[in-house]
């Protein structure tokens, strides 16, 4: 598993907000509290003598966004379902869902299915989300994306929205910590999908969790924006790259 890289709230970056966390205190105890997770679990799939389908060449071959969920989930792994036994995990106190939604974009359907991880001897928690399309009669992962931090975590899709052609989506995923060194938090990531690939939509890995109160996506027209809601409302523009553009420091 990648270590992870500081965690900062974008405003650091840009100067939009005041209060902006640095690296989380609990980081440092990831590994040692996801050991203390859920141990992979062997599915009949795996334990069969024949092959899993292959995922389409139209999926890229990346690297898991932020950290790696599991190493049997990397891109272009194909699953017999979206279950967290297929997902490698098989204690159901350790992992639960949070969300599901389904995408239709002009390459087909894709499912993101969000998960909430739980240390079992310590306060720490984490987000997870994967994004996956039907194939072969199971689904195949274009990617995911996951994050440890150093409170348990609420996590939820807050929003949305599909390019009138279908060329991309945007999800933005909210997370709650209640009770972090720091104090209750909202941190918040924008993530998009061409249905071939994920990408982090706000912020450059490893700063792009904002920490603001509110963050809300506002359609107008075939044009999408990101309102940034604090004392005042910091309005982003995507890009024609699938990237809220960040205006540059004065």
């Amino acid at each position: 598993m990648r270590h992870a890289s500081r965690v900062l709230g974008l405003g650091c970056v840009l100067g939009l907000m005041a209060g902006c966390a640095g690296g989380s205190k609990s980081l440092a105890s990831r590994d040692t509290a996801a050991s203390q997770d859920t141990a992979a679990s062997k599915d009949t799939a795996s334990e069969s003598t024949e092959p899993k389908p292959t995922c389409p060449e139209t999926i890229s071959d990346e690297p898991n966004l932020e950290l790696e969920l599991r190493p049997e989930l990397n891109a272009r792994t194909w699953v017999p379902a979206l279950t967290f036994e297929h997902f490698g995990f098989k204690s159901p106190e350790a992992v639960k869902p949070a969300f599901q939604q389904e995408l239709a974009l002009a390459t087909g359907p894709v499912r993101a299915f969000g998960l909430v991880r739980r240390s079992l001897n310590g306060p720490e928690g984490g987000g997870s989300l994967v994004l996956a399309r039907p194939h072969a009669g199971g689904f195949c992962v274009v990617n995911t994306w996951s994050t440890w931090l150093p409170s348990r975590v609420e996590l939820s899709l807050a929003n949305t929205w599909t390019s009138q052609d279908g060329r991309l989506s945007i999800l933005l995923v909210r997370m709650d910590l209640k009770e972090s060194p720091d104090g209750p938090q909202t941190r918040w990531v924008a993530l998009g999908t061409d249905g071939g690939r994920m990408w982090v939509a706000l912020g450059n890995p490893p700063e792009h969790q904002l920490i603001v109160p509110s963050l809300t996506l506002f359609p107008n027209g075939s044009d999408l924006y990101l309102d940034i809601k604090q004392r005042y409302i910091t309005r982003l523009r995507l890009g024609k790259d699938g990237r809220f553009v960040i205006p540059p420091a004065p």
